[in-house]
């Protein structure tokens, strides 16, 4: 099998259950007695994780290897499993959300994507990468609707906080194949020779003048994003609109089959308009209906504007992976992708605790509309920054 298709099987084993969690997790926690505060740390628990193992890939990733990083952060998924599944004891509950690097969205931020996308524009021609990368994303996003279809399971069931206690060990046998197929995908280390360093060393200056910008740059995004993931906006729902979760999880799954097809169409645009101008376009038209989701007024008015957001709201990932590919050599893709995941990750704290005290406050619809509009200033800040250099 080619290593290009064990990337494919990872991203797809990964999204699935990731997706589930993110729907299930704000859910599960509320079941349990846990206020909108706690919903909040659980969701901080997250990003942080995603943000603590992305900067300890920065600084050591070059001295683990690329294969090597990935079974570790395979056997953490492990651990983290088994602590969800076992203990309703909230700290235990934060380690294993902390340790398991779960995206709380369809698409990720943690240190697999990272590898994953540093390591894929190796594996194919550079004239099909933008293809590859919508096929990356196509199969991720495929998965994480299946995966918010199965976050619906428990409440099929007569003790629903069992059977998400059971989904919780799924994501665990999930790191299980994890760990088989990267100890099978073959070499994937860096094509270019020369000493290693400890973080950005190996980096050129004006790469690493590009790195800072962009961190900066997707921070915004990131911070906008978490106020509106999917693991907000399912609680959003939920505490509006009296969404179940079996309800939510039919919801989610045509979202996310929207959102996957938008991600095969992206790479076809871009091929007419280039990376930057589709991935800005798309993103801040998709800015604008997610603005609309609270004002819409009613629950089918939301879900429209909701499931027109998602049909144009992820055009921008394949396209800002190809665009990065197109900025940075082999050698500094994954520390690049590492340390923009990282910003991403730590400015996506603060949505956490942010989201909760909007909650609490009686400001329900303030996250979306924050998310919303900060979104919308990075997609400015973005194109008036790269429009001149040929992307």
């Amino acid at each position: 099998m080619q290593r290009l298709h064990y990337i494919f099987i990872s991203k797809g084993s990964r999204t699935s259950v990731a997706s589930l969690l993110s729907i299930l997790t704000p859910i599960y926690l509320a079941r349990l007695g846990y206020s909108a505060l706690y919903v909040g740390v659980g969701l901080t628990a997250i990003l942080a994780g995603n943000a603590f193992f992305n900067i300890l890939l920065t600084w050591y990733g070059d001295y683990l290897g690329r294969k090597r990083s990935l079974l570790i952060f395979s056997l953490l998924v492990v651990v983290s499993g088994v602590l969800l599944s076992s203990t309703i004891f909230l700290p235990l509950i934060l380690l294993g959300l902390f340790l398991g690097n779960i995206s709380t969205t369809g698409t990720e931020a943690g240190p697999f994507q990272s590898i994953e996308t540093g390591v894929l524009p190796n594996l194919e021609p550079e004239e099909r990468r933008n293809r590859a990368f919508g096929v990356y994303n196509f199969i991720g996003y495929g998965a994480s609707s299946i995966g918010a279809f199965a976050a619906s399971a428990p409440d099929y069931f007569q003790d629903s906080l069992l059977a998400s206690r059971l989904l919780y060990l799924v994501y665990g046998l999930v790191g299980v194949l994890l760990l088989v197929i990267y100890r099978r995908i073959g070499n994937i280390e860096s094509q270019e020779t020369g000493s290693k360093k400890i973080g950005l060393g190996n980096v050129r200056p004006e790469a690493r003048r590009d790195i800072t910008k962009l961190s900066f740059f997707y921070s915004i995004d990131a911070f906008g994003g978490s106020l509106v993931s999917q693991f907000v906006l399912s609680y959003w729902f939920n505490q509006v609109y009296k969404v179940s979760l079996s309800s939510l999880g039919e919801i989610f799954l045509a979202v996310n089959v929207v959102t996957a097809f938008s991600t095969l169409a992206a790479p076809v645009l871009a091929e007419k308009l280039g990376n930057l101008r589709t991935m800005v376009s798309t993103h801040l038209l998709s800015n604008v209906f997610l603005i609309m989701v609270p004002l819409a007024g009613s629950f089918l008015a939301a879900i429209a504007f909701l499931f027109l957001r998602q049909s144009i709201s992820q055009m921008d990932v394949p396209t800002r992976q190809a665009f990065m590919a197109q900025l940075f050599t082999d050698e500094e893709r994954v520390p690049a992708n590492a340390v923009t995941n990282t910003s991403r990750s730590l400015s996506g704290t603060l949505g956490g605790p942010l989201t909760a005290v909007m909650f609490m406050a009686g400001a329900s619809s303030l996250p979306i509309l924050t998310g919303g509009f900060s979104k919308i200033i990075y997609d400015v800040l973005v194109f008036h920054s790269y429009r001149k250099r040929g992307f």
